[in-house]
């Protein structure tokens, strides 16, 4: 393996010092406090990352392209505070993310405000989105539930796609690595006379780490079509498709590994519809629908189901100048979720009617203080109200303080609602249609410290508590859903951004960040699963924009956590290294092409076996970290014409 990566490593030295007369560039000025970038999930209304007074981290489509990342938890991995799960079993998910040490379940996941389905363990599987198609990831940390409604409980992840291009634009990229993994996509977009359109196609496989056990392949297809009318209205029209495949050639069963031939497919529909309407300078009209289906089946059609989300969504934000500046913001949404489960013989549906309102006041200019509140009515389980309030106040120049306390929720499922006497392996599973909502209080406290572009800096205290846990209790044979007692995650969170402003120097930039994290289980008076103590991630990335090269160097480092099963277990700590390169070639005579090769060597010191925990009755072991099982390597080209 060694050799293999020390000859790759070489070839594609070779080829990227070849300028193919290609002009030296003058340097582009990056924004590496990211201040500046406009996002809209922490308050529905477009504004600064600056300007919010929210713990928010906006990851880049120039990040993810340099990085050489092609899926959205690779992307993600880097951010303090978020712990990203790769592998969930023979469901297939290949990415979960948690956020300040609460479930993945807690974690809100869209796709431009869309909510989106399929995952395990109600958490959404990351990886059924198309990095190519990305314009922007952003995460917003906290408690969120007074603007989102159920499940935005740790946190949002909002992914924005890509809108239609001034210029037409045609791309093609193939990929190829470790583990027979691959990676073709194509994208194209135009606009012309108002009307434009982005479109990508994407197919993904891979062996995985058995190709015994976890072999899959993925096709998705994305695109986002918009029209600009008259009187300033924009439509949007979003649609989206993919499909996952899983195969496995054994199981366990009794202490024997049996030979089957088995496969999971997972099939994702969705269409989401936003109109917008400027009907003068101060005020903003959004009506939004939509809708996603997910239909999941193995080949035995013991698990067979189809799930559904049918949206809608109207929002009005005003600027009123009264004691300072407010932008207020108000609305409906309606939710409609439905589902035909033919593996546990059971439908159901549930509506949910919410309204919201919101008030961003810049009292003067140096402090801005946001209060909201969401009430949800459910046919079940009634009526929530999440109020929420944050602050920002702007010291000096250059140095903010941030405050918020936010009440949140998540809904039982439908499942744990309404689906009675199906089996789950040797345990009859019973509804249980009285389960409360579990809540939350959320609670941070930061400063951030900016030094033009030379220095961001950020230090935030958070504290989560939750109660009314779903839970499972066991009764002979039979396994009943209930609500449980509480459970708290509180730390600390670290983040620094440096570019050194001397010239030899001029075009590095570090990032190091760091979280401290305890977590307390109220019921057991334990730890909490597979949370890391401490987390640390560093990233050293070094551009020469006179050839169009960059490299990065990325270091992870996961401490010590416990994993509960038949005994306590403590799993020892580990640290990833990995290399990124990319190369751009900028102009080819004669030729409207624009090549660039990228690298991308994870796991570059070889580490395996990280995190065992438990052999079942076969000698199979488990381990909370299963993807990482040696180097791997991934390079590919991408032509943009």
């Amino acid at each position: 393996m060694k050799r293999i990566v020390i000859f790759t490593l070489a070839l594609f030295f070779l080829f990227s010092s070849l300028s193919f007369g290609e002009e030296e560039k003058e340097e582009e000025k990056r924004d590496v406090l990211e201040l500046g970038e406009v996002i809209i999930t922490a308050t529905k209304t477009e504004r600064t990352v600056g300007e919010v007074p929210a713990v928010v981290e906006v990851i880049t489509k120039e990040e993810i392209e340099a990085r050489g990342v092609k899926t959205v938890q690779d992307a993600l991995k880097l951010i303090p505070g978020l712990k990203v799960t790769e592998h969930v079993g023979t469901w297939g998910d290949k990415g979960h993310v948690q956020i300040m040490g609460l479930d993945a379940k807690h974690t809100m996941v869209l796709m431009n405000g869309q909510r989106v389905l399929g995952g395990h363990a109600s958490a959404i599987d990351l990886q059924a989105y198309p990095v190519e198609m990305i314009e922007r990831i952003e995460v917003v940390k906290g408690p969120f539930s007074a603007l989102y409604g159920s499940d935005a409980v740790g946190g949002v992840v909002n992914i924005i796609t890509k809108s239609p291009p001034v210029k037409p634009t045609v791309s093609a990229s193939t990929g190829f690595g470790s583990r027979n993994t691959q990676v073709h996509s194509s994208s194209a977009g135009f606009s012309y006379k108002g009307f434009g359109g982005f479109l990508n196609y994407t197919y993904r496989k891979s062996d995985g780490v058995h190709d015994y056990y976890d072999r899959y392949y993925e096709h998705m297809f994305q695109g986002n079509f918009q029209y600009e009318f008259p009187l300033d209205i924009k439509l949007s029209i979003q649609p989206y498709y993919s499909k996952n495949r899983m195969d496995w050639d054994y199981k366990c069963s009794r202490g024997t590994i049996k030979r089957v031939d088995m496969h999971r497919t997972q099939k994702r529909f969705g269409l989401n519809t936003i109109g917008e309407w400027l009907p003068d300078e101060v005020s903003k009209l959004t009506v939004r629908g939509s809708w996603f289906d997910y239909k999941h089946y193995t080949k035995d059609r013991k698990s067979d189901w189809v799930s559904d989300n049918y949206e809608g969504e109207v929002a009005y934000s005003r600027l009123v100048k009264l004691f300072g500046e407010h932008t207020f913001t108000g609305g409906y949404s309606y939710l409609l979720q439905e589902i035909d489960d033919d593996g546990k013989k059971f439908k159901a549906d549930a509506y949910t009617h919410g309204f919201f309102i919101q008030d961003e006041w810049n009292i003067i200019d140096p402090l801005t203080v946001v209060l909201g509140l969401r009430v949800d009515d459910h046919k079940e389980w009634g009526t929530q109200y999440n109020p929420k309030g944050s602050l920002s106040l702007e010291v000096v120049k250059g140095l903010r303080l941030l405050g918020s306390v936010g009440k949140a929720f998540r809904s039982p499922t439908l499942v744990k609602l309404y689906a009675d006497g199906w089996k789950m392996g040797p345990w009859n599973m019973h509804a249980n249609p009285n389960l409360e909502p579990e809540e939350s209080m959320g609670y941070q406290a930061g400063v951030e410290y900016t030094y033009g572009d030379t220095f961001l800096g950020r230090l935030v205290y958070f504290r989560n508590e939750v109660e009314d846990l779903i839970d499972s209790k066991r009764v002979g044979p039979d396994m009943y859903w209930i609500n449980v007692e509480e459970a708290i995650t509180q730390g600390l969170e670290l983040s620094l951004t440096f570019r050194p402003p001397f010239r030899p120097l001029k075009n590095l930039t570090a990032f190091l960040g760091y979280t401290l994290l305890h977590t307390r289980d109220r019921q057991l008076h334990r730890e909490l699963d597979f949370r890391p103590r401490h987390k640390v991630d560093v990233e050293l990335q070094y551009d020469i924009p006179q050839i169009a090269f960059k490299t990065i160097l990325e270091v992870e480092y996961i401490g010590e956590r416990y994993a509960y099963t038949e005994i306590a277990r403590k799993l020892d700590d580990y640290a990833i290294v990995n290399l990124a390169f990319t190369k751009e070639i900028t102009e080819i005579k004669g030729l409207p092409i624009r090549p660039e090769l990228f690298l991308r060597i994870d796991n570059l010191f070889n580490k395996k076996n990280v995190g065992w925990y438990y052999s079942d009755r076969c000698g199979q072991k488990a381990y909370d970290e299963y993807d990482i099982d040696g180097v791997q390597v991934f390079g590919g080209l991408k032509l943009t014409f």
